[in-house]
């Protein structure tokens, strides 16, 4: 009975170490002349190559990706959101201009207000790993009324901890997304 017990108690802590999203994948490792390019868009006004980046995503998601979107699913495209502060600030948001070229490049739907960040917190650039998860709960939710597609392409601009893409995904999960990729 003992190990039964154990074994059950195992599989119940694997589950709820899954993440709320079906996969996620990176387009570039977040290293050197990208990890360049992203901090001096975002901090330095410096131009971001968006068009170039939609156009890959498009291609890898047609090609390599293609086991990520099932047949005939077409996935609605969602940034995650800046805080209106930081987006004031900067007078965009990065992961919203990849993603409104990535949807005319193929037709996908985007909703840039699918999601709102509703606090902002200490930047997760600053953060050590084991501090991220907690520093965004909470931080995400759909807006009241707002209806969520069942099929997400969750899309961020850095994916390193995962943090903000899970914190992302259980705010849409729990409005009603079915699947959601990263």
């Amino acid at each position: 009975r003992l190990r039964v017990r154990q074994r059950e108690q195992a599989i119940a802590l694997c589950a709820a170490a899954l993440p709320p999203f079906d996969a996620a994948r990176s387009l570039f490792a977040y290293a050197e002349d990208v990890r360049a390019a992203i901090v001096a868009a975002k901090y330095a006004d410096r131009p971001y190559p968006v068009d170039a980046v939609a156009l890959r995503l498009r291609e890898t998601l047609a090609g390599r990706w293609k086991d990520l979107i099932p047949d005939g699913a077409f996935p609605t495209v969602v940034p995650v959101p800046a805080h209106p502060w930081k987006y004031f600030r900067r007078g965009f948001n990065l992961p919203a201009l990849i993603a409104s070229r990535l949807s005319r490049h193929t037709g996908l739907p985007f909703d840039p207000l699918a999601l709102s960040r509703t606090r902002e917190r200490v930047p997760q650039a600053r953060l050590p790993a084991i501090l991220r998860h907690e520093n965004v709960e909470g931080t995400f939710r759909v807006p009241r009324g707002r209806k969520v597609p069942p099929a997400i392409l969750l899309l961020d601009d850095v994916y390193t901890s995962g943090a903000t893409a899970e914190a992302c995904a259980r705010a849409l999960k729990s409005a009603g997304a079915a699947s959601i990729v990263v």
